[in-house]
Protein backbone atom coordinates (compact mmCIF):
# COMPACT_ATOMS: atom_id res chain seq x y z
CA UNK A 1 0.00 0.00 0.00
CA UNK A 2 1.26 3.23 -1.00
CA UNK A 3 1.56 6.04 1.76
CA UNK A 4 -0.04 9.49 1.82
CA UNK A 5 2.56 11.87 2.02
CA UNK A 6 1.47 15.89 3.24
CA UNK A 7 2.88 18.57 1.55
CA UNK A 8 2.75 20.83 4.45
CA UNK A 9 4.66 19.09 7.22
CA UNK A 10 7.76 18.84 7.43
CA UNK A 11 9.87 16.30 6.31
CA UNK A 12 11.15 13.49 9.17
CA UNK A 13 14.92 13.87 7.96
CA UNK A 14 14.34 18.04 8.72
CA UNK A 15 13.65 17.81 12.68
CA UNK A 16 16.61 16.30 14.99
CA UNK A 17 14.58 14.00 16.71
CA UNK A 18 13.80 12.41 12.87
CA UNK A 19 9.66 12.78 14.08
CA UNK A 20 7.88 15.33 11.62
CA UNK A 21 7.10 18.78 13.11
CA UNK A 22 3.51 20.21 12.48
CA UNK A 23 3.03 23.71 10.62
CA UNK A 24 3.83 26.57 12.34
CA UNK A 25 0.88 28.64 13.78
CA UNK A 26 0.29 31.87 11.74
CA UNK A 27 1.21 35.51 13.42
CA UNK A 28 -1.71 36.48 15.68
CA UNK A 29 -3.46 39.73 13.89
CA UNK A 30 -3.79 41.31 17.64
CA UNK A 31 -2.29 44.56 17.22
CA UNK A 32 0.86 45.22 20.67
CA UNK A 33 -0.69 46.65 23.72
CA UNK A 34 -0.08 50.23 23.70
CA UNK A 35 2.69 51.88 26.10
CA UNK A 36 1.60 53.95 29.19
CA UNK A 37 0.88 57.20 28.93
CA UNK A 38 4.36 59.30 30.33
CA UNK A 39 2.74 63.24 30.47
CA UNK A 40 -0.67 63.93 32.76
CA UNK A 41 -2.51 65.54 29.41
CA UNK A 42 -1.66 62.17 27.66
CA UNK A 43 -3.36 60.38 30.99
CA UNK A 44 -6.59 61.95 29.80
CA UNK A 45 -9.17 59.78 27.97
CA UNK A 46 -9.41 60.13 24.52
CA UNK A 47 -13.58 61.00 25.22
CA UNK A 48 -11.98 63.94 27.55
CA UNK A 49 -13.45 67.16 26.09
CA UNK A 50 -11.29 69.26 28.39
CA UNK A 51 -8.08 67.93 27.16
CA UNK A 52 -6.68 71.62 27.39
CA UNK A 53 -5.81 73.64 30.46
CA UNK A 54 -4.54 77.12 31.10
CA UNK A 55 -3.30 78.45 33.86
CA UNK A 56 -4.43 81.93 34.57
CA UNK A 57 -1.79 85.24 35.15
CA UNK A 58 -1.78 88.36 35.55
CA UNK A 59 -3.57 90.30 32.79
CA UNK A 60 -5.67 87.72 32.03
CA UNK A 61 -9.18 87.79 30.59
CA UNK A 62 -11.57 85.31 29.18
CA UNK A 63 -11.93 87.06 26.37
CA UNK A 64 -7.93 86.66 25.52
CA UNK A 65 -7.63 83.17 26.52
CA UNK A 66 -10.51 82.37 24.01
CA UNK A 67 -8.48 84.38 21.78
CA UNK A 68 -5.33 82.43 22.11
CA UNK A 69 -6.92 79.35 22.20
CA UNK A 70 -9.88 79.37 19.73
CA UNK A 71 -8.44 82.77 17.57
CA UNK A 72 -12.04 84.52 18.47
CA UNK A 73 -12.31 86.16 21.78
CA UNK A 74 -16.09 86.51 21.41
CA UNK A 75 -16.05 82.68 22.27
CA UNK A 76 -15.29 83.25 26.16
CA UNK A 77 -18.55 82.30 27.04
CA UNK A 78 -17.42 78.62 26.24
CA UNK A 79 -14.77 78.57 28.40
CA UNK A 80 -16.71 80.14 31.47
CA UNK A 81 -19.55 77.54 30.73
CA UNK A 82 -16.66 74.60 31.08
CA UNK A 83 -15.94 76.22 34.01
CA UNK A 84 -18.69 77.08 35.86
CA UNK A 85 -17.66 74.96 39.20
CA UNK A 86 -14.57 77.41 39.73
CA UNK A 87 -15.90 80.46 38.36
CA UNK A 88 -19.12 82.18 39.17
CA UNK A 89 -19.14 85.50 37.15
CA UNK A 90 -16.44 85.66 33.83
CA UNK A 91 -15.47 88.68 34.63
CA UNK A 92 -13.98 87.56 38.01
CA UNK A 93 -10.66 84.95 37.24
CA UNK A 94 -8.02 84.50 39.58
CA UNK A 95 -4.33 84.43 39.03
CA UNK A 96 -3.48 80.55 39.78
CA UNK A 97 -6.53 79.44 38.76
CA UNK A 98 -6.44 76.40 36.59
CA UNK A 99 -9.39 76.50 33.39
CA UNK A 100 -10.31 73.61 31.64
CA UNK A 101 -10.23 74.75 27.72
CA UNK A 102 -13.03 72.42 25.58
Amino acid sequence: MEEKKNPTATPSWASPGGAATPPAKPASAKPAPAAAPTTPAAAAPADNKYAQFHEVVSGDTLWKIAKKFYGDGSLYMDIFKANQDVLTDPDKIQVGQKLRIP
